[in-house]
């Protein structure tokens, strides 16, 4: 029998950089693990930050910012980010990360993630503990080494970070099941 829980969590959850720019061009990185996917079409993505963090303000006035996914042998560097704050600490320089510009927003990408998303906030929706950053996806960057034949990202060569309570975890990529493929197996069996 299930028993109630104080805990509260849906994971794993995927780690980002998330990265904004004020209107000097002044950028900071933030980690956050409350991202996800909204919608497919179009392509939008939500993020959840604190009102009192640091990045936040800087997203609302912004409007726009990179979401980077890094890759699993990054774990300590995106700690970082997300353990130290922006007002106190150039997370670039001491991570370190390497700013590399973005097409269409004037946040920077983070080179050193092979995977990375331009985004535009649509809108912003206040929730208590956080805001939740409801944003289009403008441009998807992906780099050659980690793309499969067809040229769609191979996840298992990204590596990226998942975030379950209070540990960053590594996915292993084995594939159980294909979406759909229950279907195609009931009618096969006839």
């Amino acid at each position: 029998m299930k028993q109630e829980t104080g805990q509260v969590f849906v994971f794993p959850n995927p780690v980002a950089l998330v990265a904004v720019a004020d209107e000097s061009g002044n950028s900071n990185l933030i980690t956050l693990a409350w991202v996800g996917m909204a919608s497919s079409e179009p392509v939008h993505v939500t993020i959840a930050v604190r009102p009192q963090r640091y990045s936040h303000d800087l997203l609302r006035s912004a409007g726009e910012f990179t979401l980077n996914v890094p890759s699993a042998e990054m774990v300590e560097r995106v700690d970082y980010c997300g353990s130290v704050t922006g007002r106190d600490h150039d997370k670039w320089t001491e991570a370190p990360f390497t700013r590399e510009d973005a097409r269409r927003v004037s946040a920077p990408l983070v080179a050193e993630c092979k995977y990375a998303l331009e985004c535009s906030v649509v809108q912003v929706v206040s929730l208590g503990a956080h805001d939740l950053f409801i944003s289009r996806v403008l441009v998807a960057h992906a780099d050659d080494s980690i793309l499969d034949p067809h040229g769609h990202v191979d996840f298992t060569k990204l590596d990226p970070l998942a975030y379950v309570p209070h540990e960053y975890r590594r996915l292993t990529g084995e594939t159980l099941y294909r979406y759909g493929q229950s279907l195609r197996d009931r009618k096969s069996q006839g």
